[in-house]
């Protein structure tokens, strides 16, 4: 009894949503797959421990623009009271804030190797977990453990080993159990600061490790770590379909992997796409420059958007809607709304290499551009036909009337 138990909670919700149970998915799917994670951890020597931030402190946007500049990379957090921005040039040293809030605990995670960020909710069973990065003594100095390259964490409170990338215990009193995640975005602390100006931003972190400067790169030059080609502890499996690091917003959504290439939404503003029968899009937003995902079944059928002087309009109604909100502002529809589904970031071979079967953005699932014209066939933008036939008298017709 005590198996089949532990095997129910594999297979419930897990980590990034929820472990999937088909026979086609390569996530563990029982104990023993779990485990087996264990066998494949590559042994990393390290030059010093990595300490964990627990409780932080904050500065106000005012006082931390004195320290950050525009153009370098933060993670905002959305916790259920407020949001959190955190400089990857503090969690690059760190890779895990743990956090208090209401009495619930929170793991603010990140992988620099993979690129991964994701975010945690930690309480379980009455319990507020604490994590690290698992770190030992070694022959020389410290060791710690990488799986495909993704972080290993323990936590304080069981002892348990977890892996950063999905939030599931693979070793310990805590095999088989995940966190859920809370919403992430990874974008400046010019697009941060002005989304988000009441929020507070994590202090400079005691001690006296190099802050601003990156021991894998630099995120603001070309031909570093984090854009070229190597890859120091190689993976598995890879693919070829995207650049190994390409930056991926990515989820689990009803039972589907789904992996969408950032550049790719950032450059076209918007994507209509399926995911199985599931009508999604993927949105561009400006303002705090990252991709959000809606569900676009607005009504009976699923809609279609295209990006029309610069603002989100559906092709139905010809409604204004928010991208950052996924609400209607103008038109027929206003003040109705599309659900938003978050996700995570990892570099595109670190998320292939545990989950092989995901869908991509772009893909095969994308809607053709030719089913996205925001005119009739044969009428310009302007409600004028594209090839006028003459009139009798040989003269062209004016503004068409349909």
């Amino acid at each position: 009894m005590k198996n089949i138990k532990h095997l129910l909670v594999i297979l419930c919700v897990l980590g990034l949503g929820s472990l999937l149970c088909g026979e086609a998915w390569a996530r563990p799917q029982n104990l023993e797959q779990l485990k087996d994670i264990e066998n494949h951890l590559a042994i990393v020597p390290l030059q010093g421990a990595i300490t964990s931030i627990y409780r932080p402190n904050y500065d106000s946007v005012m006082e931390a623009n004195l320290k950050l500049s525009d153009n370098e990379p933060v993670f905002v957090v959305q916790f259920p009271d407020k949001a959190r921005i955190y400089p990857q040039q503090y969690m690059v040293w760190h890779q895990v804030v743990n956090e208090l809030i209401d009495d619930v605990a929170y793991a603010v995670t990140y992988c620099p190797i993979t690129g991964t960020l994701m975010a945690y909710n930690a309480y379980m069973d009455g319990l507020n977990l604490t994590f690290d990065v698992e770190i030992h003594e070694a022959t020389e100095g410290f060791a710690g453990f990488l799986y495909d390259g993704n972080s290993v964490l323990i936590d304080r409170n069981s002892g348990s080993l977890w892996l950063q990338e999905t939030g599931m215990a693979f070793s310990g009193p805590l095999l088989g159990r995940g966190m859920p995640t809370i919403p992430v975005f990874w974008t400046t602390w010019q697009k941060a600061k002005k989304v988000y100006p009441d929020a507070g931003v994590l202090s400079r972190p005691r001690g006296r490790r190099p802050y601003g400067r990156d021991p894998y790169g630099n995120y603001l030059r070309k031909g570093t770590y984090y854009d070229n080609d190597v890859l120091v502890y190689p993976p598995r499996r890879l693919d070829r379909r995207f650049h190994r690091k390409a930056p991926m917003y990515c989820m689990e959504y009803d039972n589907f992997l789904l992996a969408i290439e950032i550049e790719y939404v950032r450059k076209e503003g918007c994507v209509n796409f399926f995911l199985g029968s599931i009508p999604l899009l993927a949105v561009y937003d400006p303002a705090l420059d990252v991709v959000r995902v809606y569900n676009r079944q607005v009504w009976a059928d699923p809609f279609l958007f295209v990006i029309l002087n610069g603002k989100l309009v559906d092709l139905a109604t010809k409604s204004v809607w928010d991208r950052a909100t996924g609400q209607a502002l103008e038109g027929n529809m206003k003040g109705a709304a599309m659900k938003q589904f978050f996700g995570v970031y990892s570099m595109w071979f670190a998320w292939y290499s545990i989950n092989p079967e995901t869908f991509v953005v772009p893909g095969p699932g994308v809607v053709k551009s030719n089913l996205l014209s925001p005119t009739p066939p044969g009428v310009d933008k302007e409600g004028k036909p594209e090839n006028p036939l003459p009139k009798p008298d040989g003269k062209l017709p004016g503004k068409a009337t349909w």
